[in-house]
């Protein structure tokens, strides 16, 4: 408990000091934030004891868990965080307001990812939520002011089912279908939030129009907190509701799984607009992520701790593979698109004008399609694997392990829209990427690859 302790201390405080700045002090406010996101970083791998605490733990004395999902996800949202502050003299003024909301998001998904507790759980909810449509707001141009609005009303919403939902999951005795009423109530504010159909449909003009730097942050980690929530919940859900009612929640996450695959993928297809693009993608990734809370629940119905495990280990991974990817792609537009849109034809001739840019995106790209050895890769791998457990009957027909396949599937039909983008960077013509946004898409992709080759050998310490 002491990181998470320390760390939002540490946030809490240098997020009021932030306030105390004028606005024109902005470059003295990335200053500050990128110094408290470190610490925050500091602190968490200090008291990071690697392997040997539970990938998701099931008892706390003070609400707060200590295992190897909060470290990740507190870790990856910080880091990432980091990575993006730079940017954020070129959103709106230039003031401190955006490091103050990103530190704000920071600590709402470290805190969400860390916690059991109904009051906590509505509080970072609420805080990721406010940092969110501050984020996109701060731009002051029609589109991210359009964007935070509709953000700001599905907020609302997602927090009224949360709230609805906790209150059952908490009061109801044990046994009863209102605490699987409850869970299905807290999906519903997930889909909301994590853009998962058919509560998505905020999400494309959202992500597709809003200042992409805004985006960065906001595609990325602002949604890991509320995944690993889902985790946590149901971990202890399950066992109460019983396997009856925890088989229909298995079944209502394999349709959610399956929609946002399908309907993410399909829109990415259509799109000519790379920023529009990766918001559809958007959708397919948390798809994947959901295939595997699907496996998640399912094991513990069939009880199938292996199963459980390759869905824990692989959605681990998901996360810190998606963030970087994400916030890099959505940087990198910020320089490419200008004042207009993301157009295909602007990444035209990329490779020739900066090859180090071209290969960095290319790298992650590869890297949200799966490709090894890349960190997306084992990620997906996991996964799959974990659905394609043959004790879970819901995944397979006629002995054919459909859940699976239609990941595989889709994972290869998205071969097709990221391919485009790589193809059109080694394209004959002019570029105009701007250098601003190297730094990301760099440190990124060698992250990825690097992990992604080290995977073996961080395997065979556990």
């Amino acid at each position: 408990m002491q990181a998470q302790m320390y760390s939002l201390i540490v946030l809490g405080a240098f997020a009021m000091a932030l306030t105390l700045l004028p606005k024109s002090r902005g470059k003295l406010g990335i200053v500050i934030g990128e110094i408290t996101l470190a610490i925050s970083v500091v602190l968490w791998l200090i008291y990071w004891y690697p392997f040997r605490v539970p990938m998701v733990s099931m008892a706390s004395d003070s609400g707060f868990h200590v295992d190897e999902l909060s470290y990740v996800v507190s870790v990856t949202a910080a880091f990432v965080g980091a990575l993006v502050l730079p940017l954020s003299k070129r959103v709106g003024e230039g003031s401190w307001q955006f490091p103050f909301a990103v530190i704000l998001g920071v600590a709402g998904t470290s805190a969400l990812a860390s916690t059991t507790n109904p009051l906590v759980i509505l509080a970072s909810w609420g805080l990721v939520s406010l940092a969110s449509y501050s984020m996109v707001s701060l731009s002051g141009d029609k589109d991210s002011l359009t964007g935070s609005i509709k953000y700001a009303f599905m907020s609302a919403l997602s927090f009224q089912f949360l709230l609805i939902g906790i209150y059952m999951i908490v009061f109801a005795p044990a046994g009863s279908r209102i605490i699987a009423l409850g869970a299905l109530l807290f999906l519903v504010a997930l889909g909301f939030k994590a853009g998962i159909p058919p509560f998505h449909m905020w999400l494309p003009d959202v992500y597709g129009f809003s200042d992409p730097i805004s985006i960065s942050m906001l595609s990325s980690t602002m949604k890991l907190g509320a995944l690993a929530l889902a985790i946590r919940l149901v971990a202890q859900v399950m066992p109460s509701i019983g396997p009856r009612f925890g088989l229909s929640l298995v079944t209502v996450l394999v349709i959610l799984s399956a929609a946002a695959m399908l309907l993410g993928n399909l829109g990415a297809l259509t799109q000519t607009d790379v920023q529009r693009m990766m918001a559809y993608s958007s959708i397919a990734h948390v798809g994947y992520m959901t295939m595997a809370l699907s496996a998640f629940a399912a094991s513990a119905v069939y009880k199938i701790p292996q199963a459980g495990y390759f869905a824990l280990l692989g959605l681990l991974v998901y996360f810190a593979s998606y963030a970087l990817s994400k916030a890099s792609i959505f940087s990198f537009i910020s320089g490419v698109r200008g004042q207009g849109r993301a157009s295909m034809f602007k990444f035209q001739g990329l490779g020739t004008a900066d090859k180090v840019s071209a290969a960095s995106i290319s790298v992650i790209l590869l890297n949200l399609i799966g490709m090894p050895p890349l960190l997306g890769f084992w990620g997906k791998f996991f996964i799959f694997l974990s659905a394609a457990s043959p004790s879970i009957p819901l995944f397979y027909v006629a002995g054919i392990p459909w859940f699976t396949l239609l990941g595989i599937t889709n994972s290869a039909v998205s071969v097709f829209y990221y391919a485009k983008v790589i193809r059109m960077m080694y394209a004959n013509g002019s570029s105009s990427m701007s250098s601003k946004v190297v730094t990301i898409p760099l440190v990124s992709s060698v992250l990825l690859a690097a992990f992604g080759l080290a995977m073996p050998f961080l395997l065979s310490l556990r």
